[in-house]
């Protein structure tokens, strides 16, 4: 293998690692108790523990609300949201909060165009491949106080972002004008949220 993709691999997987590691965080559980120390998220369950020298426990949406990373000028919070009934709860990326709330849900994925079996030459270039290939989509879901559950704006084949968020907002008249006239596009979705938290809400 090349030199430079040799290097170039492990300081992607260096990277990688890095970003793996337990971060500053703090655990919420569904009975209201929350405990500050490392967290980091695997497959859908939270690592967590108190010092960085402790083995750590796994913990889910069985007695889990959320889990939040970083310092106060700098947090992202990540809340387990059940997004239709026939599925278990999943951890949500939470963006804005408030009457009406944006979630996010990232999903990676590897496309492999071969249609043939890999080689044994081609598999050492696998990890090369694999990266070149990957693939993050971002899902996006508004929830509302007392809905069930949320409602994703571009799942399916087709992205209808525009016509499900104003869909969802049809109460109210001024956001699905700016939304329609185009001042609010879909990378505004955290704006357009914020809008109806602040004017389109009853105090």
């Amino acid at each position: 293998m090349n030199p430079i993709v040799k290097l170039t691999i492990l300081l992607i997987l260096l990277t990688a690692k890095c970003l793996g590691q337990s971060k500053d965080a703090t655990l919420f559980f569904k009975d209201g108790d929350s405990i500050s120390g490392y967290g980091q998220i695997k497959n859908n369950r939270i690592k967590f523990r108190l010092t960085l020298d402790q083995k750590g426990d796994y913990w889910n949406y069985e007695m889990v609300d959320k889990i939040i990373f970083g310092s106060y000028l700098d947090l992202k919070t990540y809340q387990y949201i059940q997004i239709n009934k026939e599925s278990k709860p999943r951890l949500l990326e939470l963006v804005t909060d408030g009457e009406l709330a944006l979630y996010r849900d990232k999903k990676s994925s590897y496309t492999n165009f071969r249609n043939s079996p890999i080689s044994p030459i081609d598999k050492l270039n696998l990890i090369e491949i694999r990266l070149a290939q990957k693939v993050t989509k971002v899902y996006n879901y508004l929830f509302k106080k007392g809905d069930d559950y949320p409602s994703c704006l571009n799942c399916g084949i087709f992205n209808r972002w525009r016509k499900r968020t104003i869909d969802f907002l049809i109460d109210c008249n001024g956001l699905v004008e700016k939304i329609d006239s185009g001042e609010y596009r879909e990378i505004h979705l955290e704006d357009i949220v914020n809008y109806y938290n602040d004017f389109c809400t009853e105090l």
